[in-house]
Formats: structure tokens, C-alpha cells, sequence
């Protein structure tokens, strides 16, 4: 008490100096060290060092809180200054000290570290059910007052001495009455249990007496069963070779069994696999049930021997003489089913070829219209859903007509393949392009506004116009550009970059139209 008087009187002195306002900061701070001098926590021995958090927008409280961390121990052990970041998580913080600038998220530290037995000194708050010290400013002079409700409930004990420091007094003579009824209230519940465990133990008397009775009649009973114990040692022994003898044998037949089910997920993999290709070739709906009525076919005649299998195992222990024929049958079923896998690949790769001769078109490499009409599909479902922007790009072979009479249907192929690599090599990996019809190509740009796919077209506009086709002309492109949006379908889509490549074709050609 001398000690706070002292530091009272410092502070005193020292506010002459400075302004009012630096005065009620040096109050705040030396009230603060007090408060948590004068509070008692569970497990106190066991701290190593008190943690203060301090939650202010004042940065001059901040550094006194600081420097009095730097000068002074509280009850011989250091203190812990941590000035509050809503982005960093606290652990063992004894005391918090929130000011009025920060009222709005006292409730949330309040419900957050109450559970921990923190200390929550606040600053002009309001809500009174929430408050456990409460500083206050009262004209000239800072006073605080205590909930001591809040305090006692959370485990945090408080010094007569907080008292003296002056604001609100605790009930001292109510709180030592309530801890009197609670005492009392104890030794009544102990008594109590004194008379059950009383009772208690007479009954476990009674049952020691029967006990020691049925000792006796054990003990002969013991008697005539270690005489059997011989008996079956002898015979536990030859049957210990045998279970030797019989558990070699069973996990020879369960790797065998882990072998068969391995096969059968791979083979399950591939059953899905082919199901998959199947839904994209329409043309093949047939001959994929056949396949898949031999797969079914397959896995029933394998359920069947699993089903044998299993019942071989439960007789083992008698029927050792089956395990060979056993083995002979597992051999059979590898043959099955390497024959049946071998059947499925077969099966998957005409499956991806046939999904190959679908999709793409075989003279330029590209994929073909039916293809493109499904991933513009899916590209507007996209959008629907997610507002992903994305454009086309509408490719025209300017005076294809020309070059097939000046040179031959075959030169026109050369164009054809020609143009198709210039745009797989110039276009991103996640543009789509297809060969629309003769002459013309259809390029799928996602993610990309009507600025950027009109930057794609000049591109593949200039790279096509200076590659050699070996032909005394140049060959160019006409382009037409359109982006899709909500007011747009399919069709309009398309119709809006047709319509701009008529334009850029009845403008003089090798050029670039957008709509």
C-alpha cells in the first residue's frame, strides 16, 4: 500500500509537467498495474510472467504502458506489454485493458478470453452485466468501479486492499458470509457421504465373508483343472503344429485373394471407364451393352468363386486336402481374369479411337462442328452460372474458290492444313478451334472480352498473311469477332460473328470485323 502511495505521489508531481490529458493517461496506467497487483489467479505459482493487452488507439498510453513493463516487476515477475492487432490470435493473457475507442469489440474479447480468467479493465463502457473494473471519468478526476460478480465468477480472487484504492467498495462481510453457507454446505455433503461409505463397507464385509467361503471350494476345483491343464498342454501343442501347418496355408490363399480383389477394382476402374465413352459415341450404344453384359457376366462368375472361396476357408481346418484343388481353381480364375482385362483395353482403346473419329475432323487436325456446338454449350452454361466472359472468332479463306481452279483441290488441302497449325501454334492452350466448314474455322477464346479476342484475330490475321503457301499470291483471312452476353443464345452468337465477317469480306478482305 506504501509502495502505490508512493507511485501515486510521482505521478502527481509529474502531471505538473504535462498536460491534463497526460495526467489521466499516468492514472489509467498506474490504476491499471494496481488492479492487477491486487488480483489473485488461479494457478498464480505457476506463472512465469504476467501478459497485459492493451487495446487503445492512444499512442502515448501505449509507450507508458511500455516503459512501466521496461521499469517495474509486478509481484516479482516481469510484465508483458502486447498492444492489440485484430490479426493476431492471443494466448494466456491475464489482463485486458480496452479504452472507449475500442467499445464495439469489447463484447467480443469479453465472451472470447472469459473463459480463461482474464482480467478485463475497461474504459467509460456501458454495459454494466459485462463489466468487471470500469474506469470513469468524473469532471477533473478519473474513479473506477468493480463488478465483483464478474470477477469472483471467473476464478479471479481480490484483495481487501483493492478497496482502499478508492471507487465502488466491495461487500466484504457478504462475500465472506456466502463463502461461510458454502463451507457449511460442504461438510454437510461430506457427512452424508461418511454414512454411505460407513454403509458401504458393511456390505463389502458380508461380501468378503462368501467370498472367502467359495475360496475353499475353488481351491479343490483348482485342483482337478490343473490335471486337466496337463492334459490339454499335451494336446494344445499338437494342435499348435497343426494351426502352423494350416496358417501357412491360409496366407497363401489370402495374397491369392488380395491378388484376385487388386484385379477386380482395376477391372471395376475400366468397367466405368468404358460406361463413360460409351454415353459420347451414340453410333455404339449396342455393342457397348454387349461388352458390358460380358463384364457383368465376368464379375458374377467371379462373385460365384469368391462365394467358393470363401466357404473353402471356413472348412480348412477340416478339409486340408482341398486347399490343392483350391489353389488349381485360383489358377484358373488369374486366367479369367487376364483374359477379361486384356478384352476391356481392347474395348477402351476402339472406344477412344472412335470418340477421336467423332470429334475431330480428319483433314485439318481440328475439332469438327459437332463437337464445337457442344463446347459452345457448355461455355454459355458457364456463363449463366459464373458471368465467365468468352468470344469467337469466325476464320475465312479469302478467294478459296481461286485457289482450288489455279492449283488443284490438292493445294487447297495444303491451305487447309496449313491454316490449322498456324492456329493451334499462335492460339492459348484453352482456346478451342474447329473447322467450322470448307473454308472457314471457328475459334472458342474463353475468359476473354471482346478487346482481347480482337487482339487474337490481328494476330492470326498477320502471321497468315506472311507465311509462304508457296503460291504466287498471298494467302489471307477474313475475321469476324463477337462476345457473348446475357442478352445473346447460341445462334445470335454465331450470327453476330457471321455478320461481321460478311462486313470485313465486303470491306476489301484481310481484315479484322467485331459486332
Amino acid at each position: 500500500m506504501k509502495l502505490f502511495i508512493y507511485i501515486i505521489s510521482i505521478f502527481v508531481l509529474i502531471s505538473n509537467l504535462y498536460s491534463k490529458d497526460m495526467k489521466e493517461e499516468q492514472i489509467k496506467v498506474a490504476y491499471t498495474y494496481n488492479f492487477m497487483k491486487n488480483i489473485s489467479w488461479k494457478n498464480e505459482t505457476k506463472i512465469d510472467k504476467y501478459r497485459l493487452l492493451i487495446v487503445s488507439k492512444n499512442k502515448t498510453l501505449e509507450n507508458m504502458f511500455l516503459m512501466l513493463a521496461a521499469r517495474k516487476q509486478l509481484k516479482d515477475k516481469n510484465l508483458e506489454i502486447l498492444v492489440y492487432d485484430e490479426k493476431k490470435d492471443y494466448e494466456n493473457i491475464h489482463a485486458i485493458y480496452i479504452d472507449e475507442n475500442f467499445s464495439e469489440i469489447y463484447e467480443k474479447l469479453f465472451f472470447k478470453y472469459e473463459k480463461e480468467n482474464t482480467l478485463f479493465i475497461s474504459d467509460n463502457f456501458e454495459d454494466k452485466k459485462q463489466v468487471m473494473i470500469n474506469l470513469l471519468k468524473e469532471e477533473t478526476k478519473v474513479t473506477f468501479e468493480i463488478n465483483k460478480a464478474n470477477i469472483l465468477n471467473r476464478s479471479l480472487e481480490i484483495s481487501p486492499n483493492l478497496i482502499l484504492l478508492g471507487g465502488t467498495q466491495i461487500d466484504v462481510a457478504k462475500l465472506y458470509k456466502s463463502s461461510q453457507d458454502a463451507l457449511k454446505e460442504q461438510k454437510e455433503t461430506i457427512n452424508s457421504l461418511n454414512q454411505k461409505i460407513e454403509n458401504k463397507n458393511l456390505e463389502l464385509t458380508s461380501k468378503v465373508k462368501a467370498i472367502n467361503e467359495q475360496k475353499s471350494v475353488i481351491d479343490t476345483q483348482t485342483k482337478n483343472i490343473k490335471n486337466y491343464e496337463q492334459k490339454l498342454s499335451t494336446q494344445e501343442k499338437l494342435l499348435q503344429k497343426q494351426a502352423k501347418l494350416l496358417e501357412e496355408q491360409r496366407a497363401q490363399l489370402e495374397e491369392i485373394y488380395k491378388n484376385i480383389e487388386f484385379q477386380k477394382e482395376k477391372l471395376s476402374n475400366a468397367v466405368l471407364d468404358v460406361n463413360e465413352k460409351e454415353r459420347v459415341v451414340e453410333s455404339l450404344i449396342d455393342l457397348q451393352k454387349k461388352k458390358q453384359q460380358e463384364f457383368e457376366k465376368a464379375k458374377k462368375d467371379l462373385e460365384f468363386l469368391n462365394l467358393q472361396i470363401q466357404e473353402q476357408k471356413k472348412n480348412l481346418l477340416l478339409k486340408e486336402n482341398i486347399i490343392t484343388d483350391q489353389k488349381n481353381a485360383m489358377s484358373i480364375l488369374a486366367i479369367l481374369f487376364f483374359i477379361i482385362l486384356i478384352l476391356g483395353i481392347i474395348g477402351i482403346k476402339q472406344n477412344k479411337l472412335l470418340k477421336n473419329l467423332s470429334q475431330i475432323d480428319t483433314l485439318s487436325g481440328l475439332y469438327n462442328r459437332r463437337f464445337m456446338n457442344k463446347k459452345l454449350e457448355e461455355e454459355i452454361l458457364k456463363y449463366k452460372r459464373y458471368k465467365t466472359p468468352f468470344s469467337i472468332l469466325l476464320l475465312d479463306v479469302d478467294f478459296f474458290k481461286k485457289i482450288n481452279d489455279s492449283y488443284g483441290h490438292d493445294k487447297g488441302d495444303f491451305v487447309i492444313k496449313k491454316i490449322s497449325t498456324l492456329i493451334q501454334q499462335n492460339s492459348r492452350d484453352t482456346d478451342i478451334s474447329a473447322r467450322w466448314g470448307g473454308e472457314e474455322f471457328l475459334i472458342l477464346v474463353p475468359n476473354s472480352n471482346l478487346e482481347g479476342a480482337v487482339i487474337l484475330a490481328n494476330n492470326l490475321k498477320q502471321i497468315i498473311e506472311k507465311t509462304d503457301f508457296t503460291t504466287k499470291e498471298k494467302i489471307t483471312v477474313s475475321v469476324g469477332v463477337s462476345t457473348f452476353n446475357e442478352n445473346l443464345n447460341q445462334e445470335e452468337l454465331l450470327k453476330l460473328a457471321d455478320n461481321a465477317l460478311y462486313k470485313a469480306k465486303n470491306s476489301g478482305r484481310n481484315k479484322v470485323e467485331f459486332a
